[in-house]
């Protein structure tokens, strides 16, 4: 494949089949800093500040040593994506003389990610920095592969500008082995002219479990022969765990304990989860999987309500410009607890990486506010930093006014090294409650003792 050299940077981008073919993998022998949890003052040359002050701290505390190479990974997904990632690469560089950086681009499935990461174990040729999805910090933190950054993050002075959230998404049992910088909330949207049509103020979307149900049922409509032609609520069949652990964790339910690594979701709050999402479902929900997003009822004007990523409601907006004033978005949905689903990607490091204090250099580079905006601007990804809220709610009103408090309260997939064992039998169960195929206490309970079985084989 094409491995591309940018003029003027050290940044290479290395392409899918040289992967495994990168030079210097995990840092060059002339890096001394193998220490696995210190905080260094090499740590901070690129730390929370951004420009000039980013380039005066970087030339204060730059090292003696000779120039070394960090190897930073990330999944690929689109040009923009790979565009922003190599340019703040080169920003990096720029600011300091210590470092370089090569750039390397991953396919975007976790199972070809998976495939790519044992692969640089066995060779030992792991990154140093790697862009991680959420699920990987249970399935790879459970191989002791991400370095320990407690150390780092103690002696880092923004530590208190990032969301909690931010930060309580790296730890996999009490640890922290990332940094969340990449949010992905499911956040509902709704048509404010639907709500129009059917009686109800279109300034005012459900913010509670019994206002959704109640407004479901009066936005659902019907033919003379009853078929639904729009349904008032999307509820997915399949893949839609992002969707139902939502409901799971707002009336209480941990879903896994994490700290103990058992699962925990044939309890009573999952239960009454899964029995109200199927009064939703029956009230005439259309079918789709909630991983093949252009299947979704909303985006083709099938149903008044959904949940959507803010990449989903961009790319709505931009094929469809003329539902701009009739698209609205409604709060995280009140119940025991204040909780919404957000995805996450994190930043890490690699366990082996004898550049830690140079990875956690960049990370905090990565994870300034300057470059955090720049996210925002080119992404169109959530800020994660206190002090840029203001900033983010006046850039569109409209929506970063009610998705801020999403990615505050944002609760990814469970953190745990059986997240796809348990991924199939909880979306097994759910499919059987929404289709009363089973009631939900006994599919959430044969689906629980089925996994809790499977894992005794494989222990």
């Amino acid at each position: 494949m094409t491995k591309k050299t940018w003029l003027g940077s050290a940044v290479s981008l290395t392409l899918l089949a040289s992967l495994l073919a990168a030079c210097g993998a995990n840092g060059s022998p002339n890096g001394n800093s193998n220490s696995p949890n210190a905080g260094s003052d090499n740590a901070a040359t690129a730390g929370g500040t951004s420009g000039a002050a980013a380039n005066a701290d970087a030339s204060k505390n730059e090292p003696s040593e000779k120039p070394v190479t960090i190897n930073f990974w990330f999944p690929g997904e689109s040009q923009v994506l790979e565009d922003y990632f190599i340019n703040a690469a080169k920003e990096f560089e720029a600011s300091q003389s210590h470092i370089k950086v090569n750039v390397t681009v991953l396919p975007s499935g976790a199972d070809e990610i998976d495939a790519k990461l044992n692969a640089a174990k066995l060779s030992g040729t792991y990154p140093d920095v790697f862009s991680a999805y959420l699920i990987f910090m249970g399935t790879r933190g459970a191989l002791n592969e991400f370095a320990d950054l407690g150390g780092y993050l103690d002696k880092w002075e923004d530590k208190s500008d990032i969301q909690e959230s931010a930060l309580d998404l790296g730890k996999y049992q009490g640890k922290s082995i990332g940094v969340g910088y990449f949010p992905a909330p499911e956040i509902m949207t709704y048509r404010k002219d639907f709500f129009t049509e059917a009686g109800l103020d279109p300034e005012k979307p459900p913010t509670n479990w019994e206002e959704l149900k109640a407004d479901a049922e009066k936005l659902t409509v019907k033919d003379d022969k009853g078929n639904i032609v729009r349904a008032g609520v999307d509820v997915p069949l399949n893949n839609a765990s992002p969707f139902f652990e939502a409901f799971m964790r707002q009336n209480g339910s941990p879903i896994i304990d994490e700290e103990k690594g058992v699962p925990a979701f044939a309890d009573q709050a999952s239960t009454e989860a899964f029995e109200y999402l199927t009064d939703l479902y029956q009230l005439g929900a259309i079918p789709y999987d909630y991983q093949k997003k252009d299947t979704v009822p909303f985006v083709s004007g099938k149903s008044a309500i959904s949940y959507l990523t803010p990449a989903a409601i961009s790319n709505l907006l931009k094929d469809k410009p003329d539902l701009k004033d009739k698209i609205g978005f409604g709060p995280v949905l009140e119940r025991k607890n204040h909780v919404a689903f957000t995805g996450y990607r994190l930043f890490t490091i690699g366990s082996t990486s004898k550049l830690k204090d140079e990875s956690w250099a960049f990370i905090t580079f990565m994870m300034s506010k300057d470059q955090m905006w720049k996210r925002y601007k080119q992404l169109q990804i959530p800020i994660v930093r206190k002090s840029l809220e203001d900033q983010f709610i006046a850039a569109n009103p409209a929506i970063n006014s009610v998705l801020i408090d999403y990615v505050k309260s944002g609760k990814g997939k469970p953190v745990t090294p059986f997240t796809t064992r348990y991924n199939k039998y909880i979306h097994q169960a759910y499919e059987e409650s929404v289709t009363k195929a089973k009631p939900a206490a006994q599919a959430l309970q044969d689906a629980q003792d089925a996994l809790i079985q499977e894992l005794k084989t494989i222990k």
